[in-house]
C-alpha cells in the first residue's frame, strides 16, 4: 500500500550542480529535510539566518 502519489525524478543538466530544496517540511518541528538528505531546522537563531538559509547558500552557485 503507498502512502500518496509517487514524485516525479528531477533531472539535472550535466553541466548544472543539483539545487538543494525542500523535500519534506514538518512545521511545528520547523525541521526540513532536503532532497540531499541534509536535515535541519528552519529557525533562525537570534535574528540570523537559518540552518536551512546557511545551507542553500552554502551550495548556491554564481552569486555573491
Amino acid at each position: 500500500m503507498m502512502s500518496g502519489p509517487l514524485r516525479p525524478k528531477l533531472s539535472v543538466p550535466p553541466d548544472q550542480p543539483p539545487k538543494h530544496v525542500i523535500e519534506e517540511y514538518r512545521h511545528r518541528a520547523q525541521q526540513v529535510t532536503c532532497v540531499c538528505g541534509w536535515q535541519g531546522s528552519t529557525a533562525g537563531d537570534g535574528g540570523g539566518p537559518s540552518p536551512w538559509t546557511l545551507h542553500v547558500r552554502q551550495y548556491k552557485v554564481g552569486q555573491r
